[in-house]
């Protein structure tokens, strides 16, 4: 079999959540070429993060880089290094990949939203916001992306801007976190929708049973009404 057959069969095997035998094709197919194979360089960095091995990870992702040539690295080069610098801490570092990579590939919405999470995590809100509007035009399917759009009004205290964000992250994705499900209930009770809140924060607790902060807003409502 070819490295390209081998890394095939290794993305098979991951999907469908073998990766000890994806992890024994791709090192088949680094016997086979794979070592100057950016694909298969790259789909070892993601089996190594996934393990928890960061270090690997982006040694893995660092080498895959120069076999692309004069291209652009993949997308999924753009999306997996950035995670991993951005589990290092390094938000900084992954913004300016992801920029990077935005610029390559203008239509990935999912490198949209990923840079939107890392801008919101420096407090770089308005390009937070600008960034997941532009991904929403590129894929409006994407539940994250409307989340992430409900965040920044949620912060500036635009309750119905945001309100309308997070319906929207829901409809396409009823179980995307317990946080969209708090924040929605919050909404609610501020219009005084005590019943609709309380819907909302037991969805969060349906999700994440240890949720103390959803567990208290119920307890709090059904003791004052």
């Amino acid at each position: 079999a070819t490295a390209a057959v081998l890394h095939n069969l290794a993305f098979a095997f991951e999907r469908k959540g073998e990766a000890a035998k994806a992890r024994e094709s791709l090192r088949e197919a680094m016997t086979h070429g794979g070592g100057n194979d950016p694909q298969v360089l790259t789909s070892l960095g993601v089996l190594a993060m996934r393990d928890g091995d960061l270090a690997t990870a982006e040694r893995d992702f660092v080498a895959a880089r120069p076999l692309y040539g004069g291209r652009a690295p993949s997308p999924a080069w753009y999306h997996y290094l950035a995670l991993c610098l951005a589990l290092e801490r390094r938000v900084d570092e992954a913004i300016a990949l992801l920029q990077e990579g935005v610029e390559a590939y203008p239509h990935a919405a999912v490198l949209h939203n990923n840079l939107s999470v890392a801008f919101q995590r420096v407090g770089r809100h308005q390009e937070a916001l600008a960034t997941a509007e532009r991904g929403v035009s590129e894929d409006a399917g994407i539940a994250q992306l409307h989340k992430n759009i409900g965040d920044a009004h949620y912060r500036v205290r635009l309750f119905d801007e945001a309100f309308d964000a997070y319906k929207r992250a829901v409809k396409f994705n009823d179980a995307l976190g317990p946080d969209v499900w708090l924040k929605l209930g919050n909404i609610r009770l501020k219009r005084n929708e005590l019943a609709e809140a309380i819907t909302c924060w037991e969805h969060a607790l349906l999700l994440d049973p240890g949720h103390q902060t959803a567990r208290r807003n119920i307890e709090a409502a059904r003791t004052a009404s």
